[in-house]
């Protein structure tokens, strides 16, 4: 009798090998051919799954933002919890997010570089998956404040710009260098948010 095969399951590890593939050396660089081989399947059957790489890399960003925004919802949920607390809560599940998807991380700079070479960079598209992130950032700052959490004068729209340059900085630091730790970005945001502190 015939196997059962969990196709969902499939996609995702063909997603997960992709991104290993176009990290190690780089998404250009990167065929068809050598996604199959790299999951050990025929070409004829990874094209029942997707049509090309870019639709692969576009189904990476979907399960890795779509992982993210189930996160913030947990986090935004939790009642007990007082805005400074969510903040953090957001800022540890962040960072463990961007540390275990390194090849995802590594991925979109290489496409973003990409881009960048060619003269067209797609503002808009980026703009959208990183404005949600600051939208939250002020929301909770503004109830922290409103809370008396946090001091009244602090300045919302600079405060939300620097926790995320923070993460900028260490998606760079992940992708690039490589000499990121996971406990020193976490206790960096932390230290900022102390600052904040009535």
């Amino acid at each position: 009798m015939a196997k059962a095969i969990d196709h969902a399951k499939r996609k995702h590890a063909i997603v997960v090998e992709s991104l290993k593939l176009f990290a190690a050396i780089g998404y250009n660089h990167v065929n068809i051919g050598m996604v199959a081989k790299n999951c050990g399947l025929s070409r004829t059957l990874l094209y029942t799954y997707f049509k090309d790489k870019r639709e692969i890399f576009n189904e990476a960003i979907r399960e890795i933002t779509g992982h993210i925004a189930k996160k913030y919802i947990e986090v935004l949920g939790m009642k007990t919890l007082s805005a400074d607390e969510k903040l953090r809560a957001m800022t540890s599940t962040v960072f463990t997010v961007m540390f275990a998807n390194r090849d995802y991380l590594c991925t979109i700079a290489d496409v973003l570089s990409d881009y960048r070479r060619n003269g067209v960079v797609p503002v808009e598209r980026v703009k959208a998956h990183t404005d949600g992130l600051r939208r939250i950032f002020t929301r909770l700052l503004e109830e922290a404040v409103e809370r008396g959490e946090y001091r009244k004068t602090i300045d919302i729209p600079n405060v939300t710009s620097i926790l995320y340059s923070q993460y900028e900085a260490a998606a760079l630091r992940i992708t690039i260098t490589g000499n990121a730790v996971l406990g020193e970005c976490v206790k960096g945001i932390f230290a900022l948010l102390d600052v904040l502190r009535i």
